[in-house]
């Protein structure tokens, strides 16, 4: 039987993806896109630290948790900014009226996010924290590793099964979360990783389950507050066409994801 290769290096991988994290958020102040940069660098440090599970499993669950309150305090400026790009990529698919009501909402919501209102100095500290539970991250085995990274493969296959049928908002997040995850850590894995790894039909998945959220949260927020896009009227051209979109980016999401699994990923 042939022997295992070098075991993947998680804590190193994870060391600096904290880090990274890090130095986008001493950004943040003059670099808009840095709060966002920052919450992708986590979110790649929780897939290792779900791979990292089968090894530590008690440190992978506070690493999350504790990473899951340090995203929260980032979420309000990244949430508006995505609605703000939801509306101006709806626009460009509606009539006259709908893509006006858009462009309006869209420019309410840019400033929305904006707005000075990230707690910087609670992240950072929360950032140092989790840098701290990296370093002392134990070492993986390379059967671990392949362990922990079928746990991943296995529930983005789930969420798939369970998502690609249905319409609601949370579930098909829930499945987005799940794929996102298995991608982050196929990518930093690399050829070490146990299955096909298909990072480009991943990444269009991802990329479109992201879309059909925004749209359809972009829904709610219009409901909510049709005083965003200036009248009811305006409010339900734009839902309109928000409706519109979200049902081909769904469809659009389902063939992608079973052409993902049944690829083998």
């Amino acid at each position: 039987m042939r022997s295992p290769g070098p075991a993947f290096d998680l804590r190193a991988a994870m060391v600096r993806e904290v880090s990274g994290a890090i130095e986008a958020l001493a950004a943040a102040e003059a670099d808009p896109k840095a709060v966002h940069r920052c919450r992708v660098r986590m979110k790649r440090a929780r897939a290792l630290a779900r791979i990292g599970q089968a090894s530590a499993p008690g440190l992978s669950s506070v690493f999350n948790d504790s990473a899951r309150t340090v995203m929260a305090l980032l979420a309000h400026s990244r949430d508006a900014a995505a609605l703000a790009e939801a509306a101006r990529d709806a626009a460009k698919h509606a009539g006259k009226k709908s893509a006006a009501a858009l462009r309006t909402a869209a420019a309410a919501l840019t400033a929305h996010a904006q707005q000075p209102d990230v707690d910087v100095a609670s992240a950072s500290t929360g950032l140092k924290d989790l840098l701290a539970l990296a370093q002392v991250w134990p070492e993986a085995s390379t059967r671990q590793i392949r362990k922990g990274a079928m746990r991943l493969v296995r529930r983005a296959r789930k969420g798939c099964k369970d998502g690609r049928g249905e319409t609601e908002i949370l579930q098909r997040h829930e499945w987005r979360k799940r794929e996102k995850d298995r991608l982050y850590a196929a990518t930093l894995v690399g050829k070490g990783w146990p299955t096909s790894r298909r990072l480009k039909l991943g990444e269009e998945l991802g990329d479109t389950l992201g879309a059909e959220r925004d749209a359809g949260l972009l829904l709610l927020r219009l409901k909510a507050d049709p005083s965003l896009v200036g009248s009811a009227k305006a409010a339900q051209r734009a839902s309109k066409a928000l409706r519109a979109r979200r049902k081909r980016l769904a469809a659009n999401a389902n063939a992608i994801g079973a052409r993902l699994h049944l690829g083998g990923a």
